[in-house]
């Protein structure tokens, strides 16, 4: 009798040392057992699962080794109840992270068969797979050969190519750390030593030592595990790469997997968390791909979604630096006797060099003396103009860069001619050569110039290029050197010294060099100039460290994969081996995630600007006079009321305010009451909107009143367990906060008051408190007192969230001085620590301190469980709004879906999507994960299924592949469901385009998979809607050629099957059917009007959609800022919205001109910014314009702050409203047109004169 094993391994590497043992064991003791093998990856079908169920039967014993629980294994459940059913012995094993005392619950073994199985599966190798051979022949064939019991392998220890020992590695590498070189440490599993899969390694130290570094390898089990002896990551991390309670290394490359300092539910010790932060060196993550070399270098993606979770998305939660693939896993030949196909993982030698490279870069920052060290500082510049140099939201770039060059100067770098601050630091950039070459001769500009790139030199580097990249930059630019910043045989570069800091613009991207390849290029090359820039940074000036600063330039947005990027990819080239650093807003972790992962930045993200209460300002705080004494005339003097009923229309027609309520004076006067209340509604809203309050300074926490601010603002919703500030405060004094805040408008008779004036009150009590320990100097053991000296009473409740904002809050506040603390720290070598990423306003406080080197999501968590219940909600106001406007549903909805705002809530925008559908997520009830969707049965969902069309971000398709499957899964469970058309408008519009596609003669499975396509995104390796570009560049007509553009760089198809499939003719025909369009903002921290992007995409939509259908969709901006209580907007109220509360706001002008340079440059790009929402989307009405033109251009005052702080702001402000003039969007009167024609001269003579120009002197 032979004996038959079924072996299923989630864990593939041991197959191979399978293999050998029963080969071993048939060579000694005959054909006694046979092993039938299967690995995860052979069941990505249902014929192999059905293939692994038939074999089930026939076997004598079934040995199944997870990882990861039963998912781990396809069709778990029925293999493991078919054993039990036929009585076949089970062991069920478990491997790091599993829960092995459930696991031995699902097997049928003794528990003494079961620990003698899972110890020699578990301790692995050959020899103890050999061994449980033997032990299963003797237990169930009845046979008495001579077995060991399991053999422990060590679990952890130092590894050298050729050492026979530990002992023997560990006196070899003790003699190479004499040498006083930087020392790498790095990280690989046991279980690759222990299958002989070491070639990777090899290859890593093999590079290490050939470019001067030491190589220091340790293999662990990750886990610890007191049962099995394995002393888990923090030991082996203290015990080999620290000495003496000082590192060992100067550097760690990381090639485990997932997070190593995460909680698993069955795993957590305190030991993991900082096991890092405690070690002090970068952490450097090289990535072993589960891809194989040839579907790497093949894919236009890179790294799949497997390999996004396990080797980027997780291994960013320990802070890690994120590199490209070292290894490529490979199939070797399949195994005849046992069915089995070996893996090892094989090195891209390429690969491997560059991240040994920046590994030691990194590793030589602790070695060198700060005065050596050579820093780049990179001021981002798009547009490329002098009002834009240093451009990232919500930072003052000047002042934050002077005060990280005050710091370095401090520590000892040699920084020299620093001027005494931010402004006259931008003064300095600004009189050398910059991008905005306009207003120079080519002598002036080479004169400016920072330095010179010999065309010589450059057409060396160039010859380097993967020839892939030199035919893209041919094709794209000429033959290098080409023309953009080339004069006089040479490429320039732009910038100015500070000793041995060289501060620079960052080059043009090309769009705007050559608007014409906008419309057909997305994939544009970045000029040859941009990476003779970087590779003169690196090889000229020899630069150790480089410096980006703020959200975001253009760097990471550079063509290639991506994620898991190539030589041949742009920003890789173009930043080599340089370690990055990137200070950057912490409320944006998609842009900053893509500089992680496609130039691997370290970032330091800093503080949101504090934010603040709106309030209300001249003609609004009139109207709410007025709006107080009519009130107050109704219950004491009704003989006023006349007078003031005409003057408080004549205010509110003065201010636009019908427009806004989209109400004539005739439709008020019927029901004046009701308009009252709606008036004083809309203007509480307003006042009780966020605002910034100025620019956030890296490393400047917020103190006195600004503290007081930000604190309320952090206050006003509930930070997990605690409650908010507002409510509670508003519980104490009586008050119902859920109806004072749905209807502020309402006059209250018994009060006296409106619900507005009452939440005033509580927002004044809430300050008061706030002040009474910020200015008071009170402690939070003084809570109790203080509630009851300001309140009249007790309340817990309120002590609770006042001890958290003095214990917890005050104090994470303060150490945002941990940016610029966290600066020097990289720039010295050091580890950034890792931190959560979010929009601390909107309820997660706990985000803060800044200044650590932030993660975002586990993509496989996305939707979160909270995140569907606020998409739900989207998804019902939005059609709860449409059909107060249309009196039907919408057929089909255009949904804009980002990586940033799903990183922020969990997946909102993707849980209104499914739910518009009627598909529901199902969770993992331990992990969170996805594992599934459920149809909603249209009798819960209470009315049809929604079409969606959604245009995918690129940075959302490289992060979110897995939740596009996801997407697409649901598209395709809702067009299979038998319903009627009039109930399920997805199975309507896909049954209709299938049969036209059959009628034109398309094979009815290609014409079903196209039908079904509904996720739209860029061509592969590109980013970008493309319109921003165009509106940039000044170079369209009309919504034809927006739209046009929009489907050009949009018009990517993207599935389970597909990926980036040319689809534009598909995505026209999903744009004809969109009625309505959406785009959710989760966050006050900013707006629409706070970036290009948000016109580009969504606007763009709009126009696209006008273009192709012929009228304009009903488009939404969902807000939800506050989840709890979501709003739905058109575009046309949310930009009247964003102006009365900020735009027009003096409060944010001011607090805008506090910051010179960089505010006026952002005014300049709000007004950019409007000038394209409404090219787009045409929602700025005339008395908009009007407001701009007086607020920021026509005011004296603020001419003579332009003109001092930064006269190309004005000039551009200037430049597009007689823009908006000449293209008829605005109709404004001739005097105005005048006026602003003659301030265009004044301010274009005022630049001139500030033009050093030759032939003037």
């Amino acid at each position: 009798m032979k004996l038959r094993i079924l072996f299923y391994t989630a864990i593939e590497g041991e197959l191979g040392s399978l293999s050998n043992a029963v080969r071993s064991v048939q060579r000694e003791y005959g054909p006694l057992v046979e092993v039938l093998a299967y690995a995860k990856r052979d069941l990505t079908g249902p014929e192999k699962q059905a293939e692994l169920l038939d074999t089930v039967p026939c076997c004598h014993l079934v040995i199944l080794h997870l990882m990861g629980g039963p998912d781990s294994l396809p069709s778990f459940d029925r293999v493991t109840a078919l054993a039990r059913e036929q009585a076949i012995p089970l062991a069920v094993l478990p491997s790091a992270g599993d829960d092995a005392r459930a696991l031995l619950g699902l097997s049928n073994l003794s528990e003494e068969d079961y620990r003698l199985v899972r110890l020699y599966v578990g301790y692995g190798g050959e020899e103890n797979l050999k061994n449980l051979l033997i032990w299963s022949i003797n237990r169930y064939l009845k046979k008495f050969y001579p077995v060991p019991e399991p053999k422990p392998l060590p679990w952890e220890g130092l590894y050298y190519p050729g050492c026979q020992s530990e002992a023997q590695a560990a006196a070899l590498l003790e003699e190479k750390l004499k040498e006083g070189k930087p020392v790498v440490g790095i990280l690989f599993y046991q279980s690759y030593r222990v299958t002989g899969n070491t070639g990777f390694v090899d290859e890593l130290i093999n590079q290490i030592e050939n470019q001067g570094g030491v190589a220091l390898p340790v293999f662990l089990y990750a886990t610890r595990n007191d049962e099995l002896g394995s002393r888990g990551i923090a030991w082996v991390v203290e015990n080999y790469f620290s000495r003496q309670g000082r590192p060992l290394v100067d550097v760690v490359v990381n090639t485990l997997m997932f997070a190593q300092t995460m909680a698993t539910p069955t795993f957590s010790r305190v030991e993991e968390k900082d096991l890092y932060l405690r070690l002090g060196v970068p952490l450097v993550k090289a990535i072993l791909s589960v891809a194989s070399r040839s579907e790497w270098e093949n894919s236009q993606q890179g790294l799949g979604p497997l390999d996004v979770v396990m080797s980027v998305a997780l291994p960013e939660f320990d802070g890690d630096l994120i590199t490209v693939p070292v290894a490529t896993r490979e199939e070797l030949e399949r195994d005849p006797l046992t069915g089995a196909a070996p893996i090892k993982y094989v090195p891209v030698a390429e690969r491997m060099q560059k991240v040994a490279s920046l590994a030691l870069r990194w590793a030589r920052l602790r070695r060198k003396p700060n005065r050596e060290k050579k820093v780049a500082i990179i001021l981002h510049n798009y547009p490329p103009r002098n009002d834009r140099i240093g451009n990232a939201f919500g930072l003052d770039t000047p002042a934050s860069v002077h005060r990280l060059l005050v710091a370095m100067h401090k520590a000892g770098y040699l920084v020299e001619d620093l001027p005494p601050d931010g402004a006259a630091l931008m003064e300095k950039v600004l009189s050398g050569l910059t991008n905005e070459r306009g207003w120079l001769e080519p002598r002036e500009l080479e004169r400016r110039a920072a330095a010179r790139v010999e065309k010589g030199a450059y057409r060396e580097w160039f010859s380097a290029f993967p020839g892939i990249s030199q035919e893209h930059l041919k094709r794209d630019w000429g033959p290098p050197p080409g023309e953009v910043f080339y004069y006089g045989d040479h490429l320039l570069v732009p910038g100015i010294f500070l000793g041995n800091v060289f501060l620079g613009v960052q080059p043009p991207r090309g769009f705007l060099e050559d608007p014409s390849k906008i419309y057909h290029s997305p994939d544009l090359s970045p000029p040859h100039h941009y990476l003779a820039y970087y590779r003169w940074l690196r090889d000229v000036f020899q630069a150790d460290i480089v410096f980006h600063i703020g959200k975001h330039g253009s760097l990471e947005w550079l063509p290639g994969k991506g994620v898991g990027l190539s030589a041949a990819c742009f920003p890789d080239l173009a930043i080599n081996d340089l370690p990055h650093v990137y200070p950057y807003i912490v409320n944006n972790p998609g842009e900053g995630t893509q500089a992680k992962r496609r130039s691997h930045a370290c970032i330091i993200d800093h503080l949101v600007p504090v934010m603040t209460r709106a309030g209300s300002y001249e003609e609004l705080v009139e109207i709410e006079v007025l709006l107080k004494e009519y009130n107050e005339a109704k219950m004491m003097d009704a003989s006023r009321l006349p007078s003031l009923h005409n003057l408080i229309w004549e205010k509110v027609a003065l201010a636009h305010l019908d427009k806004d309520l989209k109400i004539t004076r005739e439709a008020a006067e019927k029901d004046w009451e009701d308009f009252l209340e709606r008036l004083h509604s809309y203007l509480h809203e307003i006042k009780d909107t966020l605002i910034r309050d100025g620019l956030h300074i890296l490393g400047q926490p917020p103190a006195g009143e600004a503290l007081v601010e930000m604190l309320l603002a952090l206050t006003r919703l509930p930070n997990g367990p605690v409650p908010s500030l507002r409510e509670q405060v508003a519980g104490i004094k009586g008050f119902n906060y859920e109806a004072l805040l749905s209807n502020p408008g309402y006059f209250d008779p018994d009060r006296g008051r409106t619900y507005g004036e009452m939440l005033d009150e509580i927002e004044h009590l809430a300050r008061r408190l706030l002040e009474a320990f910020v200015n008071g100097g009170y402690t939070a053991n003084e809570a109790p007192f203080i509630v009851q000296k300001l309140l009249g009473k007790q309340n817990e409740e309120i002590c609770r969230v006042l001890e958290y904002a003095v214990n917890t809050l005050v104090p994470a506040l303060a150490a945002t001085k941990q940016e610029l603390d966290n600066c020097l720290n990289a720039l010295a070598g050091g580890f950034v620590p890792p931190g959560p990423s979010g929009a601390p306003t909107r309820g997660m406080a706990d985000i803060l301190p800044t200044g650590r080197n932030f993660y975002s999501v586990d993509p496989q968590a996305v939707p979160s469980r909270a995140a569907w219940q606020v998409g739900c909600s989207l998804a019902d106001a939005l059609l709860e709004r449409y059909r107060q406007e249309k009196g039907t549903y919408p057929g089909s909805v255009g949904i804009v879906v980002w990586a940033t705002s799903n990183m922020r809530t969990g997946g909102d925008d993707i849980a209104q999507a499914l739910y518009l559908m009627g598909v529901r997520p199902v969770w993992d009830e331990k992990s969170g994960r996805i594992k599934g969707l459920a149809v909603i049965p249209l009798e819960e969902l209470g009315r049809p299924r929604i079409d969606v069309t959604i245009r995918a971000s690129g940075m959302f398709r490289d992060a979110f592949l897995n939740v596009i499957h996801l997407i697409d899964q649901a598209v395709e469970m809702v067009a299979n469901l038998d319903e009627p058309e009039d109930l399920n408008f997805v199975a309507a519009h896909v049954r209709q385009e299938v049969a036209e596609k059959v009628a034109q003669g398309i094979n009815p499975e290609q014409a079903r998979e196209e039908a079904l396509w509904r996720i739209f995104s860029d061509p592969p390796g590109c980013y970008g809607a493309g319109v921003s570009n165009l509106i940039t560049a000044r170079n369209w007509r009309d919504e034809k050629d927006l739209g046009e553009v929009y489907v050009t760089w949009g018009g990517y198809a993207y599935s389970r099957r597909s990926f980036g499939k040319d689809a534009r003719p598909a995505f026209r025909q999903r744009l004809a059917l969109v009625e309505a369009t959406v785009k959710n903002e989760d966050t006050r921290e900013i707006d629409m009007y706070d970036s290009d992007d948000f016109y580009s995409y969504h606007g763009g939509m709009v126009a696209a959609v006008k273009a192709i259908r012929g009228t304009l969709p009903l488009s939404f901006s969902g807000d939800s800022s506050d989840p709890a209580r979501v709003r739905m907007r058109t575009l046309d109220e949310e930009t009247k919205h964003i102006f009365r509360a900020r735009v027009l706001n003096p409060r944010w002008i001011e607090s805008m001109k506090r910051h010179g340079y960089k505010g006026a440059g952002d005014l300049s790009h709000l007004v950019e910014v409007a000038f394209g929402w409404d090219a787009t989307a045409g929602v700025l009405e005339d008395w908009l314009y009007e407001a701009l033109a007086h607020k920021y251009a026509l005011d004296p005052s603020m001419q003579e702050w332009f003109k001092e702080v930064n006269p190309w702001a004005l000039q551009n402000i200037v430049e597009h409203l007689l823009e908006a003039i000449e293209r008829g969007m605005w109709q404004a009167a001739p005097e105005m047109n005048e006026a602003l024609r003659e301030l265009y001269l004044d301010i274009e003579g005022e630049l001139e004169a500030r033009t050093e120009w030759p032939l003037n002197k």
